[in-house]
């Protein structure tokens, strides 16, 4: 049984969570940014997230404005965003969270491998959006066209180092309240969502080229 539909609203027709990796981080003001597990203890998102700290990160959820038993909710114990970001236009948009406790791993919680490709244009990837509509919020999916980074730079010039971009089908899809969404390729977590513009591709953060930073911080704190 099928859980969403592709470029759809999300359906829940099986129990078992189709994106067990993803977190709803809630910050201040009723601001919000996606997330997802790479660990028991640890949830990746983009930097400019901590705009909205203090965060609070639900795992497991299929629609986060209420409560399901399915949830598994934590507090995040230190910030560490990439000591070189500074806006998600000069790129570092990535940011990791300790949590305050562990995940269990379950049908609906489950971490997710990275992606560790150097490249992937022209294929079709998919990302998520926490879709915001009047006082709802639901999960919704659209297909990704990766665009090879020649072809990127013809169409942005601006577009720095270590950032893939994409075209999504739906096009609305991830919205703006979706930075820290992670871009999946092959079942992997190839990109992290981080800003858009209205006529132009997505832009994503390339999680392989911080695999060293992200490896370091992981065995430090």
């Amino acid at each position: 049984m099928e859980w969403r539909e592709r470029g759809g609203e999300a359906k829940a027709a099986s129990r078992t969570h189709p994106t067990p990796y993803l977190a709803y981080l809630k910050g201040k003001d009723n601001h919000s940014c996606g997330g997802f597990l790479v660990a028991p203890g640890w949830v990746m998102t983009a930097a400019q997230c901590l705009m909205h700290k203090p965060l609070t990160v639900i795992l497991g959820a299929h629609r986060p404005q209420s409560r399901e038993g399915s949830w598994q909710t934590f507090e995040v114990k230190e910030y560490h965003p990439h000591p070189a970001f500074t806006n998600p236009k000069k790129g570092n948009d990535i940011l990791l969270l300790k949590l305050n406790g562990s995940a269990t791993s379950n049908d609906h919680v489950r971490p997710i491998c990275f992606d560790k490709s150097k490249g992937h244009g022209g294929d079709e990837c998919y990302v998520f959006s926490w879709s915001h509509r009047t006082n709802t919020v639901t999960l919704r999916e659209a297909a990704v066209t990766i665009i090879k980074r020649r072809d990127c730079l013809n169409l942005y010039p601006g577009l720095v180092d270590k950032m893939i971009c994409g075209r999504s089908k739906p096009s609305g899809i991830p919205e703006k309240g979706d930075a820290g969404n992670p871009l999946i390729c092959n079942n992997k977590a190839y990109g992290i969502f981080s800003y858009r513009h209205s006529n132009w591709p997505v832009f994503y953060t390339h999680i392989f080229d911080y695999h060293s930073w992200v490896n370091s911080v992981l065995k430090s704190a």
